[in-house]
C-alpha cells in the first residue's frame, strides 16, 4: 500500500521485493498494526522523507532472508521490529534512551518502507524475536500500542500499587492498553473517553471507573471520583490543549502528567499549545513528562508480558492488505475502538 503524496491515500500497487543490505533482514509480513500515528505522521510535513513510501511500523512476520553480516537472526525466525531508526552508539542509545538518539534517522514506514506490504526490509538491530505462544497479531500490536504504555506507565507516570490514574483517550489503540498496563502496575484506573463503545471496552479490559467527557468537564469528574484529592498520574493519549489543561487540573499534589499523543498544527488545523500556571505547578510540585516510545529492552519485555498473558492485545477490526486506507478513514472519523490491523496469511 503506497503513499505518493503528503496526507494522501495509500493505494495497492505491485512493487519489487525489497533488496536487503549486509546488515538487514527481509521479513515476510503476517500482521501490521494500523494506528492513528500513521495517519497523523503521513500528513505531517517532514516525517515522510521521500515518496513514494510504504507506511506501517507495527510489523510482525517471519524472516525470509538475512544479510551477509547478520549473525543474531536467521531465516525462519519470527520477529517484530522497533519503530525508531537510531545510531545505537550515541550516549542516549547506549544508556537505553534510544528514542532521544542524537543522530536520529527517522521512523520505520516514514524514513524507510514499512509493513503495509508483503515484504519489508529492516535493519537487523531493529528486530526483536517473538516468543513462542505470542501470535503475529499480538506481537505487531505489542510493537507500539502496548509497549508505549509500558514505558509511559512505569517510567514516566511511575504508577505504583494504589495510585490513582486517569487515562485520557482510554478506548483508542494506545489508551486501551494503557488501561491494562496501569492496572498491571497496581494503579486504580479512571478511563476517560467520549463514545459509548470506547468506554465499554475500557471497562471490559479492567477500568475501575469510567469518565464520559460528554457529560461534564474532565477534571470536575476526576475530582468528584477521588474525593477532591485528584489523581497521582494523568496519561493523555489525545493531547489537545483542552485535555492537557484538564489533566493538570486533575492532578493531586506531586502528580505527573504524561503526554503520549500529539496533535500537529498542520494536521489538526488548531494550535497545539496549552497553558501552564507556573504558580500552580510550583506549589503542588507537579511534573510534566513527554513519553517517547520505548527502548529495545522494553519492547522485549512487552512481548514477554504477552507471552505470560498479563496483558492482551485489543484488536477489534482486521483488514486485508488492500483495506489499509479504509482503516485510515475510520481513524480519521474516530470510529475505531482499540487497534486495527492488516492480516496476511
Amino acid at each position: 500500500m503506497v503513499l505518493r503524496e503528503l496526507g494522501g491515500p495509500v493505494r495497492l500497487e505491485e512493487v519489487p521485493i525489497p533488496k536487503i543490505g549486509s546488515n538487514d533482514v527481509l521479513i515476510r509480513v503476517r500482521a501490521t498494526g494500523v494506528g492513528l500515528t500513521v495517519v497523523i505522521m503521513t500528513a505531517t510535513p517532514g516525517r515522510v522523507t521521500a515518496y513514494p513510501r510504504i507506511p506501517g511500523h507495527e510489523v510482525a512476520g517471519e524472516v525470509a532472508e538475512v544479510g551477509s553480516e547478520v549473525t543474531t537472526i536467521k531465516a525462519g525466525d519470527r520477529v517484530t521490529c522497533h519503530f525508531y531508526l537510531t545510531c545505537k552508539v550515541c550516549p542516549y542509545c547506549r544508556s537505553g534512551r534510544e528514542t532521544l538518539c542524537s543522530d536520529f534517522k527517522g521512523y520505520v514506514g516514514m524514513a524507510c518502507d514499512g509493513g503495509y506490504a508483503e515484504y519489508v526490509a529492516i535493519p537487523a538491530v531493529n528486530v526483536c524475536p517473538i516468543p513462542q505462544g505470542v501470535t503475529d497479531l499480538e506481537a505487531a500490536i505489542g510493537a507500539d500500542a502496548i509497549c508505549t504504555p509500558l514505558h509511559a506507565c512505569r517510567e514516566e507516570a511511575r504508577v505504583g500499587p494504589g495510585d490513582r490514574v486517569v487515562i485520557v483517550g482510554a478506548g483508542g489503540g494506545v489508551g486501551i492498553h494503557a488501561v491494562q498496563m496501569a492496572r498491571l502496575c497496581g494503579g486504580y484506573v479512571l478511563a476517560a473517553d467520549l463514545t459509548d463503545p470506547k468506554l465499554e471496552m475500557a471497562q471490559t479490559v479492567g477500568a475501575d471507573e469510567l469518565i464520559d467527557v460528554r457529560r461534564e468537564e474532565l477534571s470536575k469528574q476526576v475530582l468528584a471520583k477521588t474525593d477532591g484529592r485528584g489523581v497521582d498520574a494523568a496519561i493523555d493519549c489525545v493531547a489537545s490543549p483542552e485535555t492537557l489543561e484538564a489533566c493538570l487540573r486533575s492532578l493531586a499534589r506531586a502528580g505527573r502528567l504524561v503526554i503520549i499523543g500529539s496533535r500537529p498544527r498542520e494536521v489538526f488545523k488548531a494550535d497545539p499549545v496549552f497553558r501552564v500556571d507556573a504558580q500552580w505547578m510550583l506549589y503542588r510540585a507537579l511534573e510534566i513528562h513527554g513519553s517517547r516510545y520505548v527502548s529495545l529492552a522494553e519492547l522485549a519485555q512487552t512481548l514477554e508480558l504477552l507471552r505470560q498473558k498479563r496483558i492482551r492485545a485489543v484488536v477489534t477490526r482486521t483488514f486485508p492488505l488492500e483495506g489499509a486506507e479504509e482503516a485510515h478513514q475510520l481513524h480519521r472519523q474516530n470510529a475505531l475502538v482499540g487497534r486495527a490491523a492488516l492480516i496476511q496469511e
